[in-house]
């Protein structure tokens, strides 16, 4: 298999996940929100400017990823345009690996730098006091975004229908959320600190935003997201290999 295959599969895939209206509509809207909630306070802190804006544009990215990610590609597998991908000179697991940067990876990147381009432009004096902070905001919601993509991408996988890959895809997300909240309540409650930080630990911008504001985290706690989104590709990426058959 050749790069330039790759490349021009990815960029079909790509092109179709990015089609208008969809991205270029919730990137306007997610910028826009993101630098009106910063500008109408008097933010000096990038990591401040940065959590504000990039926490709501997570749940935009989130629903991309479900709608355009998850229920997308049960589209492909339903219209069996995955079908006509396997014709081209590459293997199953390469073409697991584009699908996961074309529906996960690139759109998560895209819609999270959104906002945080607004930003540069509207606070640039504020965003460049410490430009490596706002990168590592940006890591964290990304690797939060991907963790939530990679569920929903094996939801289509597995479900093969749009409307179930959906539903489940947002299912997943608030039990998510719903988990990492109620695990902390429910160790402060017994004293149990070991379930408290990884309830914590489960939403990785929190971390990353406590260890700048110099709380104390610990190093697992920075490194479970990352890992659960490492573990989740290559599982994707080992069932559309051996166990998905095309239709």
């Amino acid at each position: 298999m050749s790069l330039r295959t790759y490349y021009n599969l990815l960029y079909i895939d790509v092109s179709d996940v990015l089609r208008p209206p969809g991205l270029d509509v919730l990137v306007l809207l997610v910028a826009s929100l993101g630098s009106a909630l910063v500008t109408i306070q008097p933010v000096t802190s990038p990591v401040v400017a940065s959590r504000i804006a990039l926490d709501p544009t997570l749940f935009a990215a989130a629903l991309f990823l479900a709608v355009r990610g998850s229920a997308g590609m049960a589209y492909l597998i339903q219209s069996g345009i995955i079908n006509t991908y396997l014709t081209y000179p590459i293997g199953k697991v390469p073409l697991a690996v584009l699908l996961a940067l074309s529906r996960v990876f690139i759109p998560s990147l895209l819609v999270l730098g959104a906002p945080l381009l607004i930003l540069f432009l509207l606070l640039g004096s504020v965003m460049l006091k410490a430009p490596e902070k706002v990168f590592g905001m940006y890591t964290a919601f990304f690797f939060q975004a991907s963790l939530y993509g990679l569920i929903f991408l094996f939801f289509a996988l597995r479900s093969r229908s749009q409307s179930t890959s959906g539903l489940l895809s947002v299912s997943a997300y608030f039990a998510y959320t719903a988990i990492a909240l109620i695990l902390p309540a429910i160790g402060r409650s017994t004293g149990n600190e070991t379930l408290t930080k990884v309830g914590e630990a489960m939403y990785l911008p929190e971390i990353i935003y406590s260890s700048y504001m110099r709380a104390s985290v610990e190093s697992w706690q920075i490194l479970l997201v990352p890992s659960l989104v490492t573990i989740l590709f290559i599982f994707v990426v080992i069932y559309f290999w051996r166990r998905f058959e095309v239709i």
